[in-house]
């Protein structure tokens, strides 16, 4: 190859001026002057034995030898600046970043991090308060777990795990109050709930209506303007709340939170993990994409 090639930086040239379609713009593009651009192509074409540019005036039209060695040399300088920014993102760059809201992180995310089986991997928790604000970066090493009320175009989206809802109360609630025969007789207790000013999700009245029971409209609910607020207050006995497996099946496996009542509530909805489809993520990212994919699903399995 090299006694066609001389040097490998003629196929930068060669690239840049396929591009650009002129000498000139590709001689801008790499800091270098139009001759020098001239030359290397001049070199590139005496190596080959063809004529890659018809030197037209005012104007650079590429021939059919050079549109198939474009072709190639494009591809291959992809593959290579893909595979560069791989290797520069594992060995320098930050940490795998994963978005997760505020509730997911502190109790489902952050207590399985440490149980990811590559040591060599760093990952980096984000907290965020609103799908609708989250912004992720496109540098092929950040992701989000998110509710899958929002819509993600231009991102890759897979299917988390579906939600799945249920009343949770501490045990020493549970015991004060004695044994709860119905959903009806919740009504005469203490539910606790996140603002639905906060909160575009199901509500005490919707979780209770897909249940058959009518809320009455004067009902006054325990409202808390951010659901780790909820958790904590049902932690302490204040009441019942609201909840989501993927929050508080850690808190009801130990024992912090108990079931009130054997009855839960799937919306139809998936929590998604999102990332940009214009900067696919590296092998390293996309592994922990997959692991975050396979452990949500042993939640669900377990919920």
């Amino acid at each position: 190859m090299r006694q066609l090639i001389p040097s490998g930086n003629l196929l930068y040239v060669f690239d840049a001026a396929a591009r650009c379609e002129s000498f000139t713009k590709a001689a801008v593009e790499l800091n270098v002057t139009p001759a020098a651009v001239s030359h290397a192509i001049r070199q590139l074409e005496e190596g080959l034995g063809t004529t890659l540019f018809r030197r037209l005036h005012r104007q650079l039209r590429i021939t059919q030898d050079g549109a198939k060695l474009y072709q190639s040399v494009a591809r291959g300088l992809d593959q290579i600046e893909d595979v560069a920014e791989e290797i520069h993102t594992s060995s320098a760059a930050a940490e795998i970043k994963v978005y997760a809201s505020i509730t997911v992180g502190t109790y489902w995310l952050l207590p399985r991090l440490a149980t990811y089986p590559d040591p060599d991997t760093r990952i980096e928790m984000q907290l965020y308060n609103s799908d609708r604000k989250l912004d992720i970066p496109a540098d092929g090493v950040s992701m989000a777990i998110t509710n899958g009320r929002t819509e993600w175009p231009g991102y890759d989206v897979q299917p988390f795990a579906e939600e799945k809802i249920f009343p949770v109360c501490s045990p020493s609630f549970l015991k004060n109050v004695g044994p709860i025969k119905d959903l009806e007789a919740l009504l005469k207790l203490n539910l606790l709930q996140l603002d639905s000013n906060y909160h575009d999700g199901n509500t005490w009245k919707d979780f209770l209506g897909h249940c058959g029971v009518d809320c009455p409209s004067d009902y006054a609910f325990d409202t808390y303007n951010n659901y780790i607020l909820v958790i904590h207050a049902a932690i302490a006995g204040s009441g019942i709340g609201l909840g989501w497996q993927h929050s508080v099946g850690d808190l009801v496996e130990n024992g912090t939170l108990v079931k009130p009542l054997d009855v839960s509530f799937s919306s139809g909805n998936r929590f998604r993990v999102v990332s940009r489809k214009d900067r696919p993520l590296t092998r390293r990212a996309a592994a922990v994409r997959d692991w975050l994919l396979a452990i949500g699903d042993q939640s669900e399995a377990a919920g």
